[in-house]
């Protein structure tokens, strides 16, 4: 078996932190469970280890980035994954543990970085389609940007409304954006982000090319093969997904991206 590599010491001391459910269980069932989540990362906040800068928690797996030592992260993760299974255990009569695997993290050493993995976390429920927009979820801190702080540090909220001037407005405004960065996610999450990313870019190159219907891109073969190379080198999909969504076959997609 391969020896799991070390995690590096951030250099800024943030991290973007999933942890998730147990062969993709929904562990985080109802508001009580999800409450009390939460509850288990103020207390470590408490303790001064741990700064809570963002935080989103789904039905199976929850993100945050917190700024921390690498060594206190892991400690307060453990007391949390330890306390939160003795509870999640307790209400459905089960054993064992209840997150997959050790918890999943990256550095983030750059502002720029720093904001956008925020707006993908606060993003979440809304690409995962629980809701229509960001202020609907409840359980994100989305809402504590806006108003009355509740788990997020509040030196930390400080320091990210800062860096958009302290304007409440612009920071709703980046919200609003999208990007093409692929953050720590669930696989699944990850595959649906492609999709969606390739949708878009398959309307963008519609629109930029006067293209109205898939006919026209299948009887030009410069537009075909331009097409194709954005799916596969851009998007990043494969090239049966890439022969999916254009409607053709795995060889003609090959042979499109290889000249």
């Amino acid at each position: 078996m391969m020896a799991r590599l070390a995690r590096r010491q951030s250099e800024s001391g943030y991290y973007h932190v999933m942890l998730r459910g147990i062969n993709r269980e929904f562990i985080f069932q109802d508001d009580v469970d999800k409450a009390f989540f939460m509850e288990l990362i103020r207390g470590e906040q408490l303790t001064g280890t741990v700064a809570l800068v963002t935080w989103c928690v789904m039905d199976n797996h929850a993100h945050m980035i917190v700024k921390a030592e690498k060594s206190d992260l892991a400690k307060a993760i453990k007391i949390i994954s330890v306390k939160f299974a003795a509870h999640y255990n307790r209400g459905q009569k089960r054993i064992g543990p209840v997150f997959g695997d050790r918890f999943r993290s990256e550095n983030i050493e750059d502002d720029a970085y720093l904001l956008g993995a925020l707006r993908y976390i606060h993003q979440n429920p809304v690409t995962a389609k629980l809701a229509k927009d960001m202020a609907e979820y409840a359980w994100s801190s989305y809402h504590e940007y806006f108003g009355t702080l509740q788990y997020v540090d509040a030196a930390q909220k400080e320091f990210v409304l800062g860096l958009f001037g302290g304007d409440i407005e612009r920071f709703a405004a980046f919200h609003a954006l999208d990007d093409d960065i692929d953050y720590l996610e669930t696989r699944e999450q990850t595959a649906q982000n492609r999709e969606d990313r390739a949708h878009r870019m398959i309307e963008q190159f519609c629109r930029a090319n006067g293209i109205v219907s898939a006919q026209k891109i299948h009887k030009n073969p410069d537009l075909f093969n331009r097409l194709c190379r954005v799916l596969v080198h851009d998007a990043g999909l494969t090239l049966r997904k890439t022969a999916e969504h254009l409607s053709t076959t795995h060889q003609r997609v090959h042979e499109a991206v290889r000249d």
